[in-house]
């Protein structure tokens, strides 16, 4: 193992919130004993997503109930996003490549979930321009 094995991206996709987007990626820290895997969310410009977009990288899918694992598949749950008066929760699918699936809650679920424990997704609010 190299360390360029060591610190890779999973599931990254790019979220629109109405007029707002973000980058999502997935960041996956691996070696024997130890996995860390948080999403990281970072809000881009409209113009970004546009050539992100252009370059291949696809928008997260966004649906109103939770994925269900087919047969060799894997569902996790990450992490609950808030942005606009709008909330998310956060599942990760996986079978050899991710693929992050937003799925709709209201604010108070969202926040209830907080409260019972549940991961707020990490998120860079500002643009890097």
């Amino acid at each position: 193992m190299t360390t360029n094995d060591i610190v890779t991206i999973g599931s990254n996709c790019i979220i629109k919130n109405g007029d707002r987007f973000f980058l999502l990626a997935e960041i996956e820290a691996m070696v024997p004993g130890v996995e860390i895997d948080p999403i990281v969310i970072t809000r881009i410009t409209e113009e970004q997503a546009e050539k992100l977009l252009a370059g291949g990288l696809h928008l997260c899918r966004i649906q109103n109930q939770p994925p269900v694992a087919p047969p060799g598949f894997e569902v996790e749950f990450k992490c609950i996003f808030q942005d606009n008066c709008r909330a998310f929760q956060i599942f990760d699918v996986e079978n050899g490549t991710d693929e992050a699936v937003l799925v709709r809650i209201s604010l108070e679920r969202a926040c209830k979930e907080v409260a019972n424990g549940a991961r707020r997704c990490t998120v860079i609010s500002r643009p890097f321009v």
